[in-house]
């Protein structure tokens, strides 16, 4: 990251959590950062991916970036969980990573120029793109829970929205149009207005800018948060 221009000037920790379910996370502790692995992912080869990503995250945080920024964030969610009585657990969760989402485009931005750079820049991008296309669902979830499966789809389009547009944002090629039929796939399978807002969402993603300040950051935050909130209530 130093070589790149990414300097860490925080101390941080690395721990393995073999119990944890996802690849990983970064959690501000007195004094430090610490970033906790999941057994798998210790143990896959996508571990210095998954570093990288994460240290990445404690840079934009040690640059003080919009997109992590506490307060911001923390405003975010307490604001939209009171407007919009989201009482549910899975409710809350899944408003969280609807705004993770935005602060993983921020941190891959940094995290895709270091590994290619130290890569030869085919070879791995090839590799990321293997690693986005498992994001990517085909079917949408049906239980039979109206409100909650309402939830559970918005989540699943705005995750395969996530992965094509990170895929977009650093020209990392969908061999096969593998990621592209996938997708397509769940939008014939769901509600016509999913397939609507996923232009939206794209739109939003792939040109999320660099320099932003914390207002404009917040205010199409709020939009973006809005409208996603929306598609969950018309679906």
């Amino acid at each position: 990251m130093k070589r790149s221009g990414f300097e860490i000037n925080q101390n941080v920790a690395v721990a393995v959590d073999e119990s944890l379910p996802f690849m990983g996370y970064t959690s501000h502790q007195w004094q430090r950062q610490l970033i906790v692995v999941s057994g798998f992912a210790a143990k896959s080869n996508m571990l210095e991916g998954l570093l990288t990503h994460e240290l990445s995250h404690v840079y934009r945080s040690q640059t003080k970036h919009p997109s992590h920024n506490h307060q911001i964030i923390a405003e975010l969610v307490t604001s939209f969980i009171s407007k919009h009585d989201l009482n549910e657990d899975y409710q809350r969760e899944i408003l969280r990573q609807v705004i993770n989402h935005i602060q993983d485009l921020y941190a891959d931005d940094i995290a895709i120029k270091i590994l290619t750079a130290e890569k030869s820049d085919s070879a791995y991008l090839e590799r990321l793109g293997d690693f986005f296309l498992d994001w990517i669902r085909d079917e949408p979830i049906r239980t039979g829970i109206i409100r909650k499966d309402a939830w559970m789809n918005a989540s699943i389009m705005l995750n395969n929205c996530f992965a094509i547009s990170n895929m977009q944002r650093h020209a990392i090629p969908d061999r096969g149009d593998r990621a592209k039929m996938r997708n397509e796939a769940f939008m014939r399978a769901s509600s016509p207005v999913v397939a609507d807002s996923f232009s939206y969402f794209n739109t939003f993603m792939v040109n999320l800018k660099e320099r932003i300040s914390g207002v404009e950051f917040q205010r199409r935050s709020e939009e973006y948060l809005s409208r996603f909130l929306a598609l969950v209530d018309i679906m």
